[in-house]
C-alpha cells in the first residue's frame, strides 16, 4: 500500500492527473498508512502551492427566509431552525465586515445573500453597489455567494468589479436529490458555467458526512475538477438542530483529513480551501489540514455558526512556519461608470434570474418569506 501511494503521488507531482480508479485504490489506505498519504499530500501541496496559505471571509448580508429546502441548511424556511424569519445587514455593516476581512488578511471577501438567487431588484439596488465599492477599495477580492446565476447576471457581477463567485454543488448528482428538492443539481452546474463564460474565478466545493458514500464524494471532486475550478472548498457536516440532518454524527477528524489528502491527490494545483465543519470536526486537528494538502481555509465566522478569532489562526499559520498572503491585485474598477443588466434569461417565481426553475409546490408562507 505504500508503495502505491508513493507511485500516485509521483504521478501528481509529475503533472499527470489521477484516474478514478487510482483514487478509489486511495481509498483503501487505512491504518498508520494513512500518516503516509498525508505525507505524500503535504509533498504535493509544497511541489503547486508552496509555503503560502490564503484566507477568505464571508458576510451573511442577507439570513434566513429560504425558500430552498437544502437539508443541511438552518436558513431554509421549510425547517424549525434557530434561525427564523429573516435579516439584512446595513449597507455600512457589509462594507465594515470587508474592511474588517482585508485587515486579517482574508484574500478573498464573499457577501453570501440566502436564497435561490437574488431578485432583480436586490442585485441591482443593494449588492451590485456594495460589491463594486469593495471591489473599487482594492482592499480584498470582491467575492458573491448568491445562488443561481444567468449569463447576463452573471456578466453584469463581472462589469460591478467581482472577479470570484462561490457556488457548492454539495455533493455528487447522485446523492443530491436525497438534499436537495426545490431546484435541480443542473441549475448549480449551469451557474458555474455561467460564471466562468463571464471570466469569474469558481469557488466551488461540498459538504462531506450528510450520508453519501466515497463514490459520491469522488464524483463531486471529479465533476469538479472536470469544470476547472479555481478555489475548491472542503466543508464538513455541522449538523443544526432543526434540520432534517441533525441527528447525523460529526466525521472523526482523521476521516476529514483523509478527504483533504484525496483532494489534494485527485486536483493537485487547486486551491484547496477547508470551510464550515472545521473547529467542530476537526477540533485539536485543525493544524494538520496544511499538513493533509489544503493550502486555504475560511477566518472568521461562518454564515450561521461561529468560528474561531483570526488571531488563532494567525499563530497556527506562525508555528507551522507558514506566511499567509492577502490580496495584493489592487482596485478593480467597474467596466462602465453605470453598469446596467438590460434583460435576463428566465426569471422565476420569486422575480429571481434564474435559467432553470424546478416545477415543485412552494406554501405561501415560504413563497411571502421569499419576497421579503
Amino acid at each position: 500500500m505504500l508503495q502505491l501511494v508513493e507511485s500516485l503521488a509521483q504521478k501528481a507531482l509529475a503533472g499527470g492527473m489521477l484516474s478514478r480508479d487510482d483514487a478509489r485504490a486511495l481509498i483503501g489506505v487505512s491504518g498508520d498508512d494513512v500518516y503516509d498519504l498525508f505525507y505524500w499530500a503535504n509533498k504535493i501541496r509544497i511541489h503547486f502551492k508552496g509555503r503560502d496559505v490564503r484566507f477568505c471571509a464571508i458576510v451573511a448580508a442577507k439570513v434566513g427566509g429560504c425558500s430552498e429546502d437544502c437539508k443541511f441548511c438552518a436558513q431554509s424556511s421549510h425547517y424549525q431552525t434557530a434561525v427564523q424569519g429573516q435579516a439584512k445587514l446595513t449597507d455600512q455593516q457589509v462594507l465594515d465586515s470587508a474592511t474588517h476581512a482585508a485587515a486579517v488578511g482574508a484574500d478573498s471577501f464573499g457577501i453570501v445573500n440566502s436564497g435561490r438567487g437574488p431578485t432583480r431588484g436586490e442585485l441591482e439596488n443593494w449588492l451590485a453597489p456594495l460589491l463594486q465599492k469593495i471591489a473599487v477599495s482594492g482592499k480584498t477580492r470582491a467575492c458573491a455567494t448568491l445562488g443561481a446565476l444567468t449569463p447576463e447576471t452573471a456578466r453584469y457581477l463581472y462589469d460591478n468589479g467581482v472577479r470570484r463567485v462561490n457556488h457548492n454543488l454539495e455533493t455528487s448528482r447522485n446523492f443530491y436529490p436525497t438534499i436537495v428538492s426545490t431546484h435541480p443539481y443542473e441549475e448549480r452546474l449551469n451557474t458555474l458555467k455561467f460564471a466562468k463564460n463571464a471570466g469569474l474565478s469558481l469557488c466551488s466545493g461540498g459538504i462531506f458526512g450528510m450520508g453519501e458514500t466515497w463514490e459520491d464524494r469522488l464524483d463531486m471532486v471529479f465533476t469538479l475538477r472536470d469544470i476547472g475550478v479555481d478555489v475548491m472548498p472542503l466543508n464538513f457536516l455541522n449538523a443544526i438542530a432543526g434540520t432534517p440532518l441533525e441527528e447525523l454524527p460529526k466525521l472523526p477528524p482523521m476521516e476529514c483529513l483523509k478527504i483533504i489528502s484525496l483532494c489534494r491527490f485527485i486536483y493537485p494545483g487547486v486551491e484547496l480551501k477547508v470551510a464550515g465543519g472545521r473547529e467542530v470536526c476537526l477540533r485539536d486537528l485543525q493544524s494538520w489540514i496544511f499538513f493533509a494538502g489544503a493550502d486555504s481555509t475560511m477566518i472568521g465566522n461562518y454564515l450561521t455558526t461561529y468560528g474561531r478569532s483570526p488571531a488563532a489562526d494567525h499563530q497556527m499559520v506562525r508555528d507551522l512556519d507558514l506566511n499567509w498572503r492577502g490580496y495584493a491585485n489592487g482596485p478593480v474598477e467597474p467596466s462602465s461608470p453605470n453598469p446596467t443588466l438590460s434583460r435576463v434569461s428566465h426569471t422565476g417565481r420569486f422575480n429571481i434570474p434564474i435559467y432553470h426553475e424546478a416545477e415543485t409546490t412552494v406554501s405561501q408562507e415560504t413563497a411571502a418569506a421569499a419576497l421579503r
